[in-house]
């Protein structure tokens, strides 16, 4: 493979920090050139690397993911977690993949090759290979940069977690040497876990990617220039700034459409390019819909989309596991060639995964260790975006009179939930993966819904869209976030987010008990004084009769640890209707009336404002009626659904 291109590295070197006035502190520059060998399904890469090391302490060493290797062998720490399955896909055994470092050295100086060490900082695992650390002659001082010249080789597995091949269709995403963070003193360079993702410093990446000349190729960022060349290959150069991540794809069989996509308010410029595979090509008007729905969505709510291109790709049958996943400007989305369109698989993955452009992509949340940051804020925006456009009660599914929306959708999940993990935690460190996707998807989003509900839409919005302003290009934290709601909102909220975020418990408030008993008329002694009942009437008399009285109770319970503020809509049997509060603290309380007329009904959350109520169905009681077994009928087609959509789309 041919030398890097000096005139890149030139600019690197001689602006200086011109270089560094994007929308982001940029702490990386990369130049990569990538030759893909389809037939032995491998990239053949060179990455010439300059890091800044933006601390105010010397650094004596480098620490790199290598992602890639979590698919090397069964003994990894990706495989022992997962068991070798992924979103229900397993790892074809035949079709291994890894990365391997030829050589690293400092460019103009010391070869660094015989320093390369893998370690493990999270499990100690030896036979895990995600992490290589270097040693260098010399520190690194505050507010310098080194630059780096590596080449290296990776090998595709076939399609799974995300990366790889079927047959001539290529995902390439985590597939370069990529440098860790380093923050607060030391490398934030974790393990390849099976249910994390990943965190990375914003910089520059300019890539070269070259590839049989029948291939479609698209990338992260704005091509810059193509070139055909002797061998049959053409080359393809993309660039992109302010971003912490490259991946790209190609497939002979990807139809390609270009759409330009302007907003007035914020002012948004951008080019939609959408690779479909030719076998879903009916889904494409979906995915175009959908993908309009989302820019104008995100940046309206939040701020505008920056960048000049935003890139779909939609895999190629059999290749499901690379679908659903986000990466800077490129995403990729997921479908079924048989689809119906009641059932909006294709526009949910799509506006999902666009969405980790704001809260992964230009918000740097650190997916290792507070995924909810990403994936919280995202299904709590993804609920909202379904909601505008498809339709509260139907946003999710509409298909012969069956309708279900994302509110529902999301809360089938906190039905019954555990009470191992809190939401703020080491994603690798949940008790399993359906814990770790209830919490930092499911839950988290509802929380933040609720709090919405509670705040008010208004106070919500100005929330969200002053934490992305300030945050964006940048790696916030849960304690960010916290800051952000509680000065925009003039209220603190530590109740609120010390329960939800931090305990593994839940919230359920119910109607335990609902009685009308009616008052008999006095018998006895009171006071001394011994109370006759009444004498019948005289034939021809015409009394008449006391009124009936009812002692009404109406008991409230909490179920759930979580404490939460509580409304109460009691009706009784004359259509009289009385509101009630209670500050949920206690694990129950009682209002009695005495009325002449008897209770009839009752509800905690008339409004359903607490969609992080963990059950519904407790929720209200009518007097005298039992829960329906229908109830259990629909709960357990809801949890069908979902599991369906959770297996082709988290």
């Amino acid at each position: 493979m041919r030398k890097s291109t000096p005139v890149f590295l030139a600019i690197i070197i001689f602006l200086g920090p011109a270089l560094f006035a994007g929308l982001s502190r940029q702490i990386v520059t990369y130049d990569l050139k990538a030759r893909l060998v389809p037939d032995e399904k491998k990239i053949e890469g060179q990455e010439v690397l300059t890091w800044l090391n933006d601390s105010d302490m010397p650094v004596s060493e480098l620490q790199f993911h290598l992602y890639l290797n979590a698919f090397k062998n069964n003994r990894t720490t990706f495989m022992k977690e997962s068991g070798g399955s992924h979103r229900g896909f397993k790892l074809d055994k035949e079709n291994w993949g890894f990365i391997t470092v030829k050589n690293i050295r400092i460019q103009d100086g010391a070869d660094l090759t015989p320093s390369m060490t893998f370690i493990q900082p999270d499990d100690g695992n030896s036979d895990d290979q995600t992490v290589m650390k270097v040693g260098l002659p010399t520190p690194v001082k505050p507010r310098e940069k080194i630059t780096l010249v590596i080449e290296f080789t990776s090998k595709m597995p076939k399609v799974f977690a995300r990366s790889g091949f079927v047959g001539d269709f290529f995902m390439v995403g985590q597939w370069f040497p990529k440098i860790g963070v380093f923050q607060d003193g030391a490398w934030n360079c974790h393990q390849y876990h099976s249910t994390t993702e990943f965190f990375a410093d914003f910089g520059v990446f300019k890539v070269d990617i070259t590839a049989p000349e029948k291939f479609v190729v698209g990338a992260t960022g704005k091509r810059i220039a193509e070139k055909k060349n002797a061998d049959g290959t053409k080359t393809y150069t993309h660039y992109q700034e302010d971003v912490h991540d490259f991946a790209w794809t190609v497939c002979p069989d990807f139809i390609e459409f270009k759409e330009k996509y302007t907003l007035d308010d914020p002012r948004v410029e951008t080019e939609m390019i959408l690779l479909v595979h030719r076998a879903h090509i009916k889904q494409k008007d979906r995915y175009a819909q959908a993908l309009r729905n989302g820019l104008e969505f995100y940046s309206k709510s939040y701020g505008a989309y920056p960048y000049e291109t935003i890139t779909l790709v939609d895999p190629a049958p059999g290749a499901m596991a690379a679908g659903g996943m986000e990466y800077p400007t490129l995403f990729t989305a997921d479908t079924i060639t048989w689809l119906p369109k009641g059932v909006r698989l294709p526009e949910m993955v799509t506006i999902h995964e666009f969405g980790h452009g704001y809260w992964y992509g230009m918000v740097g949340s650190n997916e290792f260790e507070e995924a909810w940051l990403d994936e919280g804020i995202n299904t709590y925006s993804e609920i909202k975006a379904m909601t505008k456009y498809y339709g509260e009660d139907r946003s999710m599914l509409d298909i012969g009179g069956i309708k279900v929306g994302s509110v529902a959708y999301n809360r089938i999940s906190v039905i019954g939930s555990g009470r191992f993990d809190p939401i703020v935690k080491n994603s690798w460190q949940y008790i399993s993966r359906g814990s770790y996707a209830l919490n930092v998807y499911s839950k988290a989003g509802l929380m933040l819904l609720t709090l919405e509900r509670w705040l008010g839409e208004d106070v919500m919005s100005r929330i969200m869209k002053a934490y992305f302003e300030r945050w964006k290009f940048r790696h916030p934290t849960t304690k960010d976030f916290v800051q952000v709601a509680e000065e925009v909102s003039g209220t603190d909220l530590s109740w609120f987010f010390n329960q939800v975020l931090t305990s593994p418990d839940k919230l359920d408030y119910a109607i335990s008990n609902l009685k009308a008993v009616e008052i008999e008329e006095a018998e006895g002694i009171f006071d001394g004084q011994t109370n006759e009942p009444k004498k019948e009437a005289k034939a021809g008399d015409k009394p008449k009769p006391a009124p009936k009285m009812y002692r009404n109770e109406v008991t409230v319970a909490r179920y759930g640890e979580w404490i939460f503020p509580q409304d109460i809509l009691i009706v009784f049997e004359n259509g009289e209707k009385v509101r009630q509060t209670w500050d949920g603290k206690d694990r129950w309380t009682r209002f009695i009336y005495t009325k002449n007329t008897k209770v009839v009904s009752a509800e905690v959350d008339p409004e359903h404002k607490i969609v992080l109520d963990a059950n519904y169905a407790n929720n209200s009681r009518i007097l005298g009626l039992k829960r329906p077994a229908v109830v259990k009928v629909a709960l357990g087609f809801m949890k069908w659904f979902q599991g369906l959509l959770s297996f082709v789309s988290l």
